[in-house]
């Protein structure tokens, strides 16, 4: 294997990280304990057994209509939540981005999301605070 390739085995996203069936999904929304809103997304948590955090990403069209928009923010949301998944533990997260996500630079929905990510792991931690982020 070529050295770079090897110092990047760490940074992937792997399937055991990811939601991927339908009855996870729908487990999430009928049972979330936790909800992080913002007017650019919206986030569903919900603890489980497992054995560590999961993302499963839903980008409706309806909301994000070009594709590149689309899969920017999901390759942001699934490197934001790569890097701060050691602070979740166990659960599961839908990650649902709201209209007007896609128009904000990229960097800016960085901050916004690993701001989410630490609002999410501070409540799922017992914090008595809102789960709402500043906007």
């Amino acid at each position: 294997m070529v050295p770079e390739a090897d110092s990047q085995v760490g940074n992937r996203f792997p399937r055991s990280r990811r939601l991927l069936k339908s009855s996870e999904f729908q487990a999430v929304f009928a049972a979330a304990e936790q909800r992080v809103s913002h007017r650019y997304y919206l986030l569903l948590a919900r603890t489980t057994m497992g054995p560590g955090p999961r993302l499963g990403l839903v980008v409706a069209r309806k909301n994000i209509r070009l594709a590149t928009r689309r899969n920017r923010i999901k390759r942001v949301a699934r490197e934001t939540f790569r890097q701060q998944a050691p602070g979740l533990g166990s659960v599961d997260v839908l990650f649902l981005p709201r209209r007007g996500m896609d128009v904000l630079p990229p960097d800016r929905q960085t901050r916004l999301l690993r701001e989410a990510w630490r609002t999410l792991a501070k409540a799922l931690e017992g914090d008595p605070r809102p789960c709402s982020p500043e906007p």
